[in-house]
Formats: structure tokens, C-alpha cells, sequence
């Protein structure tokens, strides 16, 4: 009965196509016309045929707009405009960016001739952004020195903070500090801190705040002197306050314990004094010292773990 079904299904679908094509001939009004195409296969190669045409006629047009260009040489101008339009706007964009931040610059020498020759630098910066409720602080600088040609100062660092203020004057604080120091034996010095502070005084002209947290120390020594890892508690105190109507006092204290041996210690604490040179306080005088105890030097031959060093800076201040 299947078989017979299936035999009868066929026969009703021929019957059907050969209606369907004596039906178009006798439209055709007894005119020629090419066999019928039946299904979706050939309807579809036509129209990829026709978009294919379509394509290779726009690509032409392409290739003879791009000849008349070149014939009017105007394509490497146009490029060249693409190119500079580029770059002004990375430029501007970069200039933007650059306005938001706060920067300011320390320069410093000392030059002795004579019995004894002696060349001392000081170079440093200060670059600053406070966007809402957060405080972006980079400070970056070095010393460098020598007597009679010997080098007996070498000191560089990069140093960022950034604080997020919180309701009632608390913040929270994420801090990294990377240095280098010849004459400590210290190839690299990172601490890298995250805590809680208080600002005690925040006010437009004057501050002063601390900050307390866990720190992480990685030093890496000279002359193959390996390299120590150390597990510490930072305490910072900052000062910004002015001292007279044309003078103010800058000061940062940093206390580093060791939490797993008391007998490592570090202290480190700059104090400096500005004095502006103009009314708008662009530039300034800068008389300063820089005190920075290790106590790990003591175990070191030849090496004090205490350094003291005085400075005169010229300051500018771009707002």
C-alpha cells in the first residue's frame, strides 16, 4: 500500500510540472521561449551573477576615480592632510590631558673650584591632579655628585600616591615608591603600600594628614649582593602649611618598621622651606634637607646607615 501511494505521489507531481510548462507556451503566444528553470538553484546563480557584475563595475569606477587622482596629484596630498589630521588631534589630545595635571619643577647645583673640585646636581619634580574626590601625586628626582672626579652621590627615584577621600576626612591611599642609590649598594629599592590616612587639617591653603598601612619592600643589592623581601608598616605624616605671609613650610616624614625583625628600620623624612620670588608665586626659592636612616646599613662594611643632605633649589610652579 506504501509502494502504491509513493508511485501515485510521483505521477500527480509530473502531471502537475507539465501543466505548469504547457501553461507558460501557450502565454507565449506560439513565440520561442527557453525551457523552464525549475526550483531555487537557478534563481539564485542569476542573482549572485548579476551581483557579481554590479561589484566588478563599482571596482572599476574605483580604480579609474584613484587614476585620476594620481593623474592630478592629489593623492599624496590628501594623504599626507589624513596623516597630519591625525597626529594634530593626538597632539591636541595629548596637550589636554597634560593642562589637567599640576606640575611643578626643582632644579639645584653647587660648583666648587679650586683645591678641592667639586660638582653637586639636583633635579626634581612634582607633577599633581585632583579630579573629584581623588588625589594623583607623582614625585620624581635624583641627586648626583663627585669630588676631584669621583662620584660620592647617586641617588634617583620615582615615586606615586594616590588618595581617595572619604566622608569625615578619612581616605584611603594606594602607594608605590622605586629607587636607586649607588652609594647605599642599593640597585633597586620598591615599597609598595595600601592603607588608610586622616586629613587632621584640609583647608585651601594648608594641610596636614596621615597615612598608616602595610607595605611590601623588595631590595636588590650590588655587587652581587642578592636581594631581601621584607614584610613592613608604613607610617607618613604630611605638612603643607604656611609659615608667614610670603613662606611655607613642605614636610613628609616616613617611618617603615619591619614586622618580622625589629632591627630593620627605616626613617626618612624632607623638610623643605618656600620662599616665593613673585607675586604669583611661579617661581620660588627652595631651601631644604633630606634625612634617610636604614638601619640595615650597620651590618655593612664600609657603610653608614644614616645620610643627611642639604639643598638650595630654584622652584617653578605651573599651574
Amino acid at each position: 500500500m506504501a509502494i502504491c501511494k509513493t508511485i501515485l505521489g510521483v505521477c500527480l507531481v509530473a502531471a502537475s510540472c507539465w501543466w505548469v510548462q504547457v501553461a507558460s507556451a501557450a502565454e507565449g503566444d506560439g513565440e520561442p521561449s527557453e525551457p523552464a528553470s525549475f526550483g531555487w538553484r537557478p534563481v539564485i546563480d542569476d542573482q549572485v551573477d548579476q551581483l557579481d557584475q554590479l561589484d566588478q563595475l563599482d571596482q572599476l569606477d574605483q580604480l579609474d576615480q584613484l587614476d585620476q587622482l594620481e593623474e592630478a596629484g592629489t593623492v599624496e596630498v590628501v594623504s599626507a592632510a589624513i596623516e597630519y589630521s591625525s597626529w594634530r588631534s593626538l597632539v591636541d589630545e595629548a596637550g589636554r590631558v597634560a593642562r589637567r595635571w599640576t606640575k611643578r619643577v626643582e632644579i639645584g647645583a653647587r660648583v666648587l673650584r679650586g683645591n678641592t673640585d667639586e660638582d653637586f646636581v639636583r633635579v626634581a619634580g612634582v607633577i599633581f591632579r585632583e579630579q573629584d574626590q581623588s588625589l594623583h601625586r607623582i614625585d620624581w628626582g635624583g641627586r648626583f655628585g663627585q669630588v676631584n672626579g669621583l662620584r660620592n652621590t647617586n641617588r634617583w627615584y620615582l615615586n606615586s600616591t594616590i588618595d581617595r577621600s572619604q566622608p569625615a576626612g578619612w581616605l584611603y591611599y594606594i602607594s608605590s615608591r622605586h629607587e636607586y642609590n649607588e652609594f647605599q649598594g642599593i640597585d633597586y629599592r620598591g615599597t609598595g603600600s595600601v592603607g588608610v590616612g586622616f586629613k587632621f587639617v584640609d583647608e585651601e591653603d594648608r594641610h596636614v594628614l596621615m597615612r598608616l598601612g602595610p607595605a611590601l619592600t623588595l631590595e636588590v643589592y650590588s655587587d652581587s649582593g642578592g636581594d631581601r623581601l621584607t614584610e613592613e608598616f608604613s607610617a607618613e605624616i604630611e605638612i603643607d602649611w604656611p609659615l608667614f605671609e610670603r613662606t611655607r613650610l613642605e614636610s613628609k616624614t616616613t617611618m617603615r618598621p619591619n614586622v618580622v625583625a625589629l632591627d630593620v628600620f627605616r626613617f626618612r623624612t624632607e623638610t623643605a622651606v618656600m620662599i616665593p620670588l613673585d607675586e604669583d608665586a611661579r617661581w620660588s626659592l627652595k631651601l631644604g634637607y633630606l634625612l634617610d636612616y636604614n638601619s640595615s646599613l650597620n651590618f655593612v662594611e664600609g657603610r653608614m646607615p644614616m645620610d643627611l643632605t642639604t639643598s638650595v633649589s630654584i622652584v617653578y610652579l605651573r599651574p
